[in-house]
């Protein structure tokens, strides 16, 4: 079955500013207005963007999806038990914030696992120019998988099996320092 390619007009959904878009970008500021717009299936949808507080006047900040996630892990090893420092870890929900510019795989797992570990405080501040969102909130799930993985693997222990459930929020868009 053929699909029929629909063109969708990148202008603002709520003053009708054109939008300077990159081929690989997803979501934008309007330049005129501030209304934040997601690119998806079925067009433009009008979404929140928050800015962090600690963005300094003239500084590009890096968008990221965050969502809060609760995991059931089970896991068993070769050699080694860190069952209970992992049973510490996914108590409680946590916040991942996935980054959504442009990174290569290790790096935005490597990113993403250390935001999940030390999550920064966030305080909504101004609008500031950001870099391009490039990482759709459709693919977040498996982002959130590796981060979860990576941080599993990483325990000091002979991992052999892991199985994991993970429920996700909606996600935000923030812009952070």
């Amino acid at each position: 079955m053929t699909e029929k390619v629909r063109l969708v007009p990148l202008v603002c959904l709520k003053c009708a500013a054109p939008l300077a878009a990159r081929p690989d970008e997803v979501a934008w500021a309007c330049g005129t207005c501030g209304e934040g717009l997601l690119l998806g299936d079925s067009g433009l949808t009008a979404i929140p963007i928050f800015y962090d507080a600690r963005l300094q006047s003239g500084q590009t900040g890096k968008p990221y999806w965050v969502a809060q996630g609760s995991a059931r892990i089970t896991r068993s090893t070769y050699s080694g038990n860190q069952s209970a420092e992992m049973l510490a870890f996914w108590s409680q929900p946590r916040l991942f914030f996935i980054p959504a510019y442009s990174l290569p795989l290790e790096q935005l797992i490597a990113v993403g696992s250390a935001l999940l570990r030390q999550p920064p405080a966030i305080n909504q501040g101004s609008p500031a120019p950001f870099l391009p969102v490039t990482l759709h909130p459709d693919d977040l799930r498996p982002m959130a998988e590796f981060i979860l993985i990576g941080i599993e693997a990483e325990r000091r222990d002979m991992l052999k099996a892991l199985t994991f459930e993970l429920t996700l929020s909606t996600p935000a868009l923030w812009i952070l320092a």
